[in-house]
């Protein structure tokens, strides 16, 4: 089912219709648009969906999040490569570097990160 994101989109029923036509007419109103949107006094007070189509959203939401999440560590230890890199980078440990070592000397590194 394609489900718009705007509440003015989707078909609505006043609460009277509801309470007046009851229960079952409502999910039929569900069944064929997917989503009903329910009024009070021309405003908006809930949207009724399937329970399918709930449980859809509710994981579709945590694959969100778990994605999102996933993401920040991502960029998180990316920073801390790029901290750590430029810190090989800096002209005096390339220097160092590039000398020959020799026994017993000691090469010296930058700040800790």
């Amino acid at each position: 089912m394609d489900f718009s994101l705007n509440l003015l989109d989707l078909e609505r029923t006043p609460a009277s219709d509801v309470k007046a036509k009851g229960w079952p007419e409502l999910m039929r109103k569900v069944s064929r648009s997917g989503a009903v949107v329910v009024t009070n006094h021309n405003h908006p007070q809930a949207v009724v969906v399937s329970a399918e189509e709930y449980q859809r959203l509710v994981e579709q939401a945590h694959s969100s999040s778990t994605a999102a999440q996933r993401a920040q560590s991502l960029k998180a230890l990316q920073d801390e490569f790029d901290a750590h890199l430029s810190t090989l980078k800096s002209d005096g440990l390339s220097k160092a570097l590039a000398r020959p070592a020799r026994r017993g000397g000691k090469i010296t590194l930058g700040k800790s990160l």
